[in-house]
């Protein structure tokens, strides 16, 4: 049942990337030039209530969230790699998914070029990731951890800020 449940979520996302446009460089290039915040809305949207609906979910149904820990060096230089992978793909992980379904030819470069990219840290895991991440290893630290608040509160109040926040951007 859970497999299943996934799959719809995942067909949902899915449905929705394409119905706002998230799987069409163009548009992604437009909401990074800040023309077009329909993406940017889109996203925004989809973490606050998923942040919200998972964590009020918690509450009344054990759930496990696996909270990985902040390696700073680590996460500075995935982000300069996924910054630089997006610049040139024009895509992210799940649209280049959503890109390739509508037939786009670039997108199945995209999904290539992270193909590769997952069995290069696969194969430089142990001699170089390993000691990078280790150099500024902070821990399973949380925005809830680090002000001393309880996790459900922290999703329902930053869902909300999100929420606010899509609602006065322009459209």
């Amino acid at each position: 049942m859970a497999q299943f449940s996934a799959l719809l979520v995942g067909i949902a996302m899915g449905v929705l990337i394409q119905r706002v446009g998230a799987s069409s460089p163009m548009m992604i290039l437009r909401n990074l030039r800040l023309e077009n915040l329909s993406v940017i809305k889109f996203m925004a949207t989809t973490i606050a209530v998923g942040a919200m609906v998972a964590y009020g979910m918690s509450a009344f149904v054990p759930m496990h969230f696996d909270i990985k820990p902040l390696y700073l060096v680590g996460v500075a230089v995935g982000g300069v790699i996924f910054g630089v992978g997006f610049a040139v793909g024009g895509y992210c992980p799940g649209t280049c998914v959503v890109g390739a379904g509508e037939g786009r030819k670039d997108a199945f470069f995209t999904i290539a070029g992270g193909i590769i990219g997952a069995l290069a840290f696969t194969l430089l895991f142990e001699t170089v990731i390993t000691p990078l991440v280790k150099m500024t290893d902070f821990g399973k630290v949380t925005v809830a951890s680090a002000l001393g608040v309880s996790p459900i509160a922290t999703a329902m109040v930053l869902g909300v800020v999100f929420l606010f926040i899509v609602w006065k951007l322009p459209t």
